[in-house]
């Protein structure tokens, strides 16, 4: 299977009209280069996988209309919402789920400097026969200020903010370069690695590639005292309940609509305590950031965010909640790692790594 997949690419190089030649060069100024990235290759190290999560990112908006999709790179003729989706009927999978992206570039290297732009993407299926199916083009132009405004997801190994504009200029992710001008890889396949390794790895050249931040957003639970006998849980509980008791209106303005009246006079009994946080290192020092607190409260849940934390005056041991939260004295369950569930048997091991990484 991997070995059609190489023939295949390099078949579908030829239909974008590559010729034949040998030589590596040393320097070249706006090369069109299309780049190949197959889902199943992407090393899970990286933390995201970009052509599973761009098409998510792309599908409903190309079937809404949202974003423009023309059949080819050369932007003659576009293809409408009703034409896309026959496409996918006559696809063996859903758009979202195929395999395959090309992102079309132009590459330069002058001296020791490489720079490339990208220009669009294209999206590749195939038939329930195996045959290909091309669904089109978009430009790079139509929907960079998506690509910026939007993080890509990741899990744990990834970092917590990232765009996804971002994550395709890291170059981090696997591809092999199927097209450089008219230099013809499918009678030189070896010519396609050394560009490619000369352009983003060679020690000799000079890149500006995105490096993504250190950093991690996680979400804890801090276990109830109800089923734990550390006495800095009972603490957290015991404070932020007093201080809600205390200030309640803050609760009302998150949604007044879910408290009764009667209820104002009551006890208002915390049932848990789930904290966002953002971990990160500056100049080696690690930092955790508090984002956002969510309680149950009453069986309600109720998200706090830094505002309303402030307003609810919370302290603990006589320093600030923020503070307090960092020291992680009490107990706790990591439920989620960017955007990667954790499961509870493994919450333990991952936060010795986190801290080991961060």
């Amino acid at each position: 299977m991997h070995l059609f997949r190489i023939l295949f690419i390099f078949f579908l190089a030829g239909m974008w009209g590559c010729k034949s030649q040998s030589s590596l060069p040393s320097n070249y100024t706006i090369q069109p280069v299309m780049l190949h990235l197959s889902k199943v290759d992407q090393p899970d190290s990286i933390g995201f996988n970009i052509i599973t999560s761009f098409h998510k990112l792309l599908y409903k908006r190309i079937q809404n209309g949202d974003i423009a999709i023309w059949q080819s790179s050369k932007k003659k003729v576009l293809i409408n919402k009703i034409q896309f989706l026959d496409l996918e009927e006559l696809s063996n999978t859903n758009f979202v789920d195929n395999n395959d992206l090309f992102i079309h570039e132009y590459w330069q290297l002058i001296g020791n400097k490489f720079d490339f732009w990208v220009k669009g993407f294209s999206f590749i299926g195939h038939s329930k026969t195996g045959k290909p199916i091309s669904y089109g083009f978009v430009d790079a132009a139509d929907v960079i200020s998506l690509l910026k405004n939007m993080r890509i997801p990741t899990t744990y190994q990834g970092p917590a903010d990232m765009n996804f504009w971002n994550a395709i200029h890291s170059k981090s992710f696997d591809f092999n370069v199927v097209q450089f001008g008219k230099l013809d890889f499918k009678r030189n396949p070896e010519l396609s690695v050394l560009i490619k390794n000369q352009a983003c790895y060679s020690k000799k050249v000079r890149r500006d590639f995105y490096t993504p931040e250190s950093s991690k957003r996680v979400r804890y639970k801090i276990i109830p005292p109800s089923i734990n006998n550390n006495e800095e849980n009972s603490n957290v509980y015991s404070e932020i309940e007093k201080s809600i008791n205390n200030n309640k209106q803050v609760i009302l303005n998150i949604n007044n609509d879910s408290i009764k009246t009667q209820d104002m006079f009551k006890l208002w009994t915390v049932n848990s305590i789930r904290v966002t946080e953002k971990w990160s290192t500056y100049k080696n020092i690690p930092h955790q950031e508090l984002e956002n607190i969510k309680i149950e409260l009453n069986g309600k849940n109720y998200s706090l965010s830094n505002q309303q934390i402030e307003e609810l005056g919370l302290s603990i041991n006589l320093q600030g909640i923020s503070e307090y939260l960092s020291e992680k004295n009490f107990d706790l369950i990591i439920e989620k790692i960017n955007n990667e569930n954790i499961p509870p048997q493994k919450s333990e091991a991952m936060y010795k790594k986190l801290l080991q990484i961060i």
